[in-house]
């Protein structure tokens, strides 16, 4: 973890991002700038929770431990949201680990030093409420596809939901995210492959999707 002393870019990514819009008296606020580098780890399931944070460039992965210290994939966040909320309002110890997939910036808002300003923040409180009904609908969404649609469909999905890359990797995380085993999976992405919807990259384990109309005719004809 790097903390950057650049005022000028902290006050690009909250343009960029508006995201003094959602507070009353942002300049008010105690935050800085980290950069976080990739395989880190930001923060341990478990830990205490002592900040709020937006992803503002990069992509981290959030995954639920379960009791036995199994690690299961949750979801990957990519330069955008604010994540710690659920932390917040309960005043819990964390629920998910994040491990940086990708070097992340991040505009951190440590929760102790600005409490009285955060809970008293009428336009923060709306905000956060907004946010924690995305993410709920967000989830109900991707478990009714899982239980709805049959397996390539929820591959297509997943792949088609991220529009700003066209690269696939880690199908271990993958198989686990649309529920399905990791030999299930490697059978549709050869069928993908053979329906020339997606290839193989030269670096082993990477595919790349070569026609995204392709997917979303299979997603709307089921």
């Amino acid at each position: 973890m790097e903390v950057i002393n650049d005022k000028e870019l902290l006050e690009y990514y909250c343009e960029q991002r508006d995201i003094a819009s959602h507070f009353t008296n942002w300049d008010g606020l105690v935050k800085k700038l980290v950069r976080y580098k990739k395989g880190e780890i930001i923060a341990l399931y478990g830990d205490k929770a002592d900040k709020l944070f937006f992803l503002v460039k990069g992509t981290i992965k959030f995954s639920c431990i379960a009791d036995n210290y199994e690690e299961f994939f949750f979801f990957n966040a990519r330069n955008e949201g604010l994540f710690g909320e659920v932390e917040y309002v309960m005043d819990i110890p964390l629920i998910t680990q994040s491990e940086v997939m990708e070097e992340c910036d991040c505009i951190v808002i440590p929760v102790e030093e600005n409490r009285n300003l955060l809970d008293h923040d009428l336009k923060f409180q709306v905000f956060l409420t907004h946010i924690l009904a995305k993410k709920y609908d967000d989830i109900r969404r991707h478990y009714m596809d899982i239980e709805s649609y049959p397996l390539e469909v929820r591959f297509a999905r997943y792949l088609f939901a991220d529009r700003r890359s066209d690269t696939i990797e880690d199908l271990q995380q993958i198989s686990r995210a649309i529920k399905c085993s990791y030999r299930q999976l490697l059978r549709i992405v050869k069928k993908f492959c053979e329906n020339g919807w997606i290839r193989h990259m030269e670096q082993k384990g990477k595919y790349k999707i070569v026609d995204r109309k392709a997917l979303e005719k299979l997603m709307n004809h089921i």
